[in-house]
């Protein structure tokens, strides 16, 4: 019999003595065992939380030893941020930080630091650490910080994973990852799909994955996890593409295809004449990683980023 049970924790007061808390839901099993810790919402409006209410009667049957806490809202405070029908919620609007950049935070700082700090609480009490996000308009993939984390990235089942050493970059030194990795927490991130979407075969994709690291961590029975046989590859760089104009653009090119230089990924619908439709064109042969959430691009904007071919290691 699972043991699941609600817990509040109470990280700050605002506005009116509105007081912010985290719910951490968690699953415990008789045996004794692993502790994961799953957490989703860090920035608000990126909806990787699909994945969860799934995952809720799954570890309900399926849970066998350990404990498994999940904290679906990680950040209350960015979930606040919201204007007409639409969460903003990557960067504080009090001080304009991104909230992946505070960690592991402080009990007694700023606003910023006392959310931070509650989260990392929570995350350093376990094994292993499954931060999901969403990447503007995406298919799922993994995030990792050291090569010792590969086969539970491979476990994952995610064909295209970025390798990135936030260690050696100073502006990623307060990122979530970084902070465990310092503390000695084994992690990966998880990006979802894209920003406020619902694509059942994306959903599928993370539930299967991390029904694959509870699988690892000896959480669930063998075969309980139906992850992705194909081969699965890292890259470490992303070529960004970048709007040569303003107005709306629209997607030829599917995410996850594999496009060459030149090919037309894209067009825009040139703002300021009717009679233009503008190609957008691949920088470098590789795999379409990533492409803008939205249609309404400036001069300049990021349109999409592949990842070169010539980037691409296989995992295991």
């Amino acid at each position: 019999m699972i043991d699941y049970s609600v817990k509040k924790h109470k990280v700050l007061m605002v506005g009116g003595a509105t007081e912010i808390c985290l719910n951490e839901f968690v699953y415990q099993a008789p045996k004794a065992g692993k502790v994961l810790y799953i957490q989703s919402g860090l920035h608000g409006g990126e909806t990787s939380q699909w994945a969860l209410y799934q995952l809720h009667s799954f570890l309900m049957n399926n849970l066998k030893c350990g404990e498994v806490h999940i904290v679906p809202y990680a950040n209350p405070m960015a979930w606040m941020q919201r204007t007409y029908f639409s969460t903003f919620g990557k960067f504080s609007m009090l001080d304009g930080k991104d909230f992946n950049r505070c960690f592991p935070g402080k009990k007694d700082g700023d606003v910023n630091a006392r959310v931070c700090a509650a989260i990392f609480e929570l995350a350093t009490k376990a094994d292993f650490v499954l931060d999901l996000h969403t990447s503007k308009s995406s298919n799922p993939f993994a995030i990792y910080t050291k090569f010792d984390y590969e086969p539970m990235v491979k476990a994952c089942g995610l064909p295209y994973n970025q390798y990135s050493d936030d260690a050696s970059i100073p502006s990623l030194h307060g990122t979530f990852n970084a902070a465990l990795d310092r503390a000695g927490v084994a992690n990966i991130t998880i990006e979802c799909g894209g920003h406020n979407e619902y694509v059942p075969e994306k959903i599928n994709l993370v539930f299967n994955a991390v029904c694959a690291v509870l699988e690892n961590l000896e959480l669930i029975e063998k075969s309980q996890s139906n992850t992705n046989k194909s081969p699965v590859y890292r890259f470490e760089k992303r070529n960004k593409i970048f709007s040569p104009s303003c107005g709306l653009f629209y997607p030829e090119a599917q995410l996850g295809s594999k496009v060459n230089k030149g090919d037309v990924i894209g067009k825009i619908a040139v703002a300021d004449n009717l009679a233009e439709v503008q190609p957008v064109l691949a920088s470098v042969d590789g795999i379409l990683q990533v492409l803008t959430s939205g249609h309404i691009v400036w001069e300049g904007d990021v349109l999409a980023e592949i990842v070169p071919l010539d980037d691409l290691q296989q995992i295991g």
